[in-house]
C-alpha cells in the first residue's frame, strides 16, 4: 500500500452571509412602525397617498418574496418545519423578512384607508395574503424536496 500524499492547505471562503447591522435594525424596526401610522393618519382620499401606498405594497411584497427565496435556497434539501425556524439560518436577524412584510402591510393600510375601504373588508383580504404568499413558499419548496428525494 502505498503512503498517502500529504494534505495541501485549503482556503475556505468567509461566510457573507451575516446579520444585519445594529443600526440598520434600529431604522427598520422605527421606521415599521413610523410607516404603519403614516398609514393610519393619512386620509382624505389623496390621490398621491393611494399611489404611494400601492408603491410600498409592490416594493413590500417584492421584499418578501425574495426573503422566502432565500430561505427556500439557504435550505436546499432540506424541508422547512410547519412550526419554528427552518434548520438552515445563518442570520439571526433578516431584515428582507421584516422590513418587507411591514412596508406590505402599511403601503395596503395607506392605500386601502385613502380609497374609503373600511378595515373589517380590507383587513381579513390583507391578512389573507400575508399568510399565503409565505404558505405557499413553503409548501413549493417542501413538495420539491419530497419529489427530489427517493423513497424508501
Amino acid at each position: 500500500m502505498e503512503p498517502l500524499q500529504p494534505m495541501r492547505p485549503v482556503d475556505v471562503q468567509h461566510d457573507e452571509r451575516e446579520s444585519a447591522p445594529p443600526w440598520k435594525v434600529f431604522c427598520a424596526y422605527a421606521g415599521g412602525p413610523a410607516l404603519y401610522l403614516a398609514s393610519m393618519w393619512i386620509d382624505g382620499g389623496h390621490e398621491w397617498a393611494v399611489v404611494a401606498g400601492v408603491c410600498m405594497l409592490a416594493i413590500g411584497t417584492a421584499l418578501s418574496i425574495a426573503a422566502a427565496r432565500r430561505v427556500s435556497r439557504e435550505n436546499a434539501g432540506r424541508r422547512i418545519p410547519w412550526i419554528g425556524l427552518p434548520p438552515v439560518r445563518p442570520r439571526k436577524i433578516d431584515l428582507l423578512e421584516s422590513v418587507g412584510a411591514s412596508m406590505a402591510l402599511a403601503g395596503a393600510l395607506l392605500a386601502a384607508n385613502n380609497l374609503s375601504i373600511p378595515w373589517p373588508i380590507s383587513l381579513p383580504i390583507i391578512g389573507f395574503a400575508f399568510i399565503a404568499v409565505p404558505l405557499a413558499a413553503q409548501v413549493w419548496h417542501n413538495y420539491q424536496v419530497r419529489r427530489s428525494t427517493p423513497n424508501l
